[in-house]
């Protein structure tokens, strides 16, 4: 059977995933250090801070 929307386990898994995510870029950027992420298919370096930047205008 297939389903059309994702579990409501899947939907909070994802949440908690996400906050995760946001606390370690937070911590980083906290310290003054890189992270890396994807730009068009292609891993790049950027601060952490930039990266938050990023994240908050998606």
């Amino acid at each position: 059977m297939i389903k059309n929307q994702p579990s409501k386990m899947a939907i909070e898994a994802g949440r908690c995933l996400r906050k995760a995510v946001h606390e370690e870029l937070q911590r980083k950027a906290l310290l003054g250090q890189y992270v890396i992420i994807d730009r068009n298919g292609r891993a790049c370096r950027v601060s952490a801070k930039q990266a938050l930047k990023i994240a908050k205008n998606k």
